[in-house]
């Protein structure tokens, strides 16, 4: 089995798949209002496709093997995640048209709080936590995981272990 290493993640090295905003930690230059209370606007943008609207829902992982198993992408929809307390471990792969490319899927440690905005296509799965038990925040377009997901099982021989 291939081994990848999880590398931490910048707005540099995640732009072939998406964007990301450090949303627990914001910067002044989205702030409105200062202290106490200051609101942090358009932080990261998701435009969807569809007209449905955005849903939120949440994500339990719990710890396993970080060993990538299956890969799915999304069309037309872009979709968010946000680990919430927990820092977690997330794959890509370069959206293709539809055919899984196990060996060009990368790996991600992603800090708690921030958010993460994959394009249109990219090859991921479900994120691995890396100290517990955790939730990420998700925001899809309502009923996205039954009209515009394509998940694929990989085969043993693809399967793809991680490394911290």
């Amino acid at each position: 089995m291939k081994t990848i290493h999880a590398e931490p993640i910048t707005a540099e090295n995640w732009a072939p798949y998406g964007y990301l905003a450090d949303i627990a930690n914001p910067d002044g230059a989205y702030a409105l209002g200062g202290e106490p209370v200051a609101f942090h606007r358009d932080m990261a943008l998701a435009p969807m496709a569809s007209a449905a609207p955005a849903a939120f829902g949440s994500l339990k992982v719990g710890k396993r093997p970080m060993v990538i198993e299956d890969v799915e992408y999304h069309s037309f929809t872009v979709e968010v995640m946000m680990p919430m307390d927990d820092d977690m471990v997330l794959y890509a792969g370069p959206a293709n048209g539809g055919t899984p490319e196990p060996e060009k899927l990368k790996a991600f440690v992603v800090p708690a709080g921030t958010l993460v905005v994959f394009r249109a296509g990219v090859w991921h799965g479900a994120p691995y936590p890396v100290g517990r038990d955790a939730t990420v925040l998700i925001c899809l377009p309502e009923r996205t995981y039954l009209n515009d997901t394509k998940k694929i099982l990989l085969e043993q021989a693809d399967k793809i272990a991680v490394e911290i």
